[in-house]
């Protein structure tokens, strides 16, 4: 017999698929949740062995702290790991100054943990130095984004459109393996009579389903994009009426794509020009159409000019800004969009708000009943604070991430961790990076928990604890509370993720990432299948 099931959402990418957990002979068990709108009940290999890591034989159920005497890490209570953070943290600002010390986080933290750690690191220890995984997924997307919509989103639209529009460039993403519930809208947009293009340097599973593939030399995904472009403009396929209405920079864009003429783009990228002519014909002659990019051409040393040619391809076609049209970002990490919101980012107060911006700084400062001017500004990105660290930075805060093995460079940022006066982290399992640490924290994880999380599609979600973490983790919210406690900040750290919520709520009201007018109440209505932003 099985327990009844409690509807939750699968932790392990950015489609956040609907899943249900139930108490079966074997344990904890999935169960199908077909009515969820983004996966209809399909999930892959990843969601139906979720469970599998939340035994308490794979999990960390004890604080660790290096013992002074063996170097080796040992078990401890939790008063004394909070308070050897603590010391650690307090230590580090008094000597060094506060930007001593670092605070890194992840993308798959949910909203309330995400936003309470950027308070976190921004009221009680004062410090500029935050960052988080997510930089090393999609910050060239992000920053694409920004530039030609004034907006970091990954999917202006739902999923369901997909299947809808006449054509689809699929830039640099194997959907068939990475995200395989979302393969089918793919499927249903040929079964539609739309046409898939793929663009992939391998013969991927999700190449093979494609009308067109287009296989250019590995780094020279920016040359193809404004190749495609220069043809729009010499074929007179641009729309023109929209250019002069909704955009601006055109010249330069224009100049750009005309230096990349047909068999110059060939020379580069390896593919012929009749394949480059055939793909500008099914994508304008389609009459809607999309772009999707993920981490291939963002991933490139010139990742947010190659997004934003992509970007220009639809804006130069009229295929922005209405139905079934429209570039997006397939954004990877569980809670890729969500995670970057609300203050994770170096650069970001909650809401999307800009650290340099004073309006900005004074809102988020009342709500958190602070003075603005006593909030840092702007700090290191992710792979600079790594760098920096045994350096300016001598201690770190780690939550949500296993930089030894995801970073660039992993074998030096593993040296760069070595060399901090002071480490801990906060994981589910002894990571490699946890095993360098100084104090380790055993915390709650995906169903062991409440809060919510963003899909790639800014579809809000909550996902409600579903089972009982095992005896002696506690969850992020309750280490964030207990060590700014510690450091004289005892009110303003609650452990309820409602409570933070409503906060982040106020935080980001009137920001770009608007929340304020969802809530948890709203989340849970219906069949949970969520709300769109803003």
């Amino acid at each position: 017999m099985h327990s009844t099931a409690t509807s939750t959402h699968c932790p392990y990418c950015a489609l956040q698929c609907g899943m249900g957990l139930a108490t079966g002979p074997q344990g904890v068990e999935v169960v199908e949740r077909p009515g969820f709108p983004v996966n209809r009940g399909a999930l892959c290999g990843k969601g139906r062995t979720a469970p599998e890591v939340l035994s308490s034989r794979v999990r960390l159920t004890e604080p660790l702290v290096r013992s002074h005497a063996t170097g080796r890490l040992t078990p401890a209570t939790w008063e004394e790991a909070l308070d050897r953070i603590a010391d650690g943290l307090s230590r580090t600002r008094t000597a060094h100054g506060a930007d001593a010390c670092g605070v890194f986080g992840g993308g798959g933290l949910t909203n309330e943990k995400a936003y309470a750690l950027g308070k976190f690191a921004r009221v009680v220890l004062g410090t500029s130095q935050i960052d988080y995984n997510g930089r090393f997924c999609m910050s060239s997307a992000a920053a694409a984004g920004q530039r030609a919509f004034g907006l970091d989103r990954g999917l202006p639209f739902p999923l369901e459109d997909i299947p809808l529009t006449g054509c689809v460039i699929l830039v640099g993403s194997n959907l068939a393996e990475t995200m395989p519930p979302a393969l089918r809208y793919l499927t249903e947009l040929r079964e539609n009579g739309g046409t898939l293009i793929v663009v992939d340097p391998r013969r991927t599973r999700t190449a093979e389903q494609a009308d067109l593939h287009l296989a250019p030399r590995p780094g020279t995904d920016l040359a193809l994009a404004l190749g495609l472009l220069h043809l729009v403009v010499a074929e007179g396929r641009t729309d023109e009426a929209f250019i002069a209405e909704r955009t601006s920079g055109w010249d330069e864009a224009r100049a750009a794509a005309m230096a990349h003429w047909p068999e110059h783009v060939e020379r580069i990228t390896g593919v012929a020009v009749p394949r480059l002519r055939d793909a500008v014909r099914l994508f304008c002659d389609a009459g809607t159409a999309m772009v999707l990019t993920a981490r291939g051409p963002e991933q490139q040393s010139k990742g947010t000019d190659t997004v934003g040619a992509w970007i220009n391809l639809c804006l130069a076609t009229g295929n922005a800004g209405r139905p079934l049209s429209g570039y997006g970002c397939l954004t990877g990490q569980g809670n890729g969009q969500g995670g970057r919101e609300h203050g994770q980012k170096a650069d970001q107060l909650p809401g999307y708000r800009k650290l340099t911006d004073p309006a900005a700084r004074a809102h988020v400062a009342g709500v958190w009943g602070v003075d603005p001017d006593t909030l840092p500004g702007p700090g290191r990105s992710a792979y600079e604070l790594l760098d920096a660290l045994g350096g300016d930075v001598r201690a770190l805060l780690l939550m949500g991430s296993n930089p030894v093995v995801s970073a660039p460079r992993a074998a030096h940022v593993e040296e760069r961790l070595r060399s901090l006066d002071f480490l801990a982290v906060a994981d589910v399992v002894l990571s490699e990076t946890a095993g360098l640490a100084d104090v380790v924290l055993p915390v709650t994880q995906w169903a062991e928990e409440t809060g919510t999380v963003t899909n790639l599609e800014g579809r809000v979600l909550l996902r409600r604890r579903a089972v009982s973490a095992p005896a002696g983790v506690r969850g992020d919210l309750e280490v964030l509370h207990g060590l700014a406690e510690r450091l004289g900040h005892g009110k303003g750290f609650p452990t309820d993720p409602e409570e933070v919520f409503e906060e982040l709520r106020r935080a980001s009201a009137g920001g770009a990432a608007d929340y304020a007018g969802i809530s948890y109440a709203r989340l849970a209505e219906g069949d949970g299948e969520g709300v769109f932003w803003p």
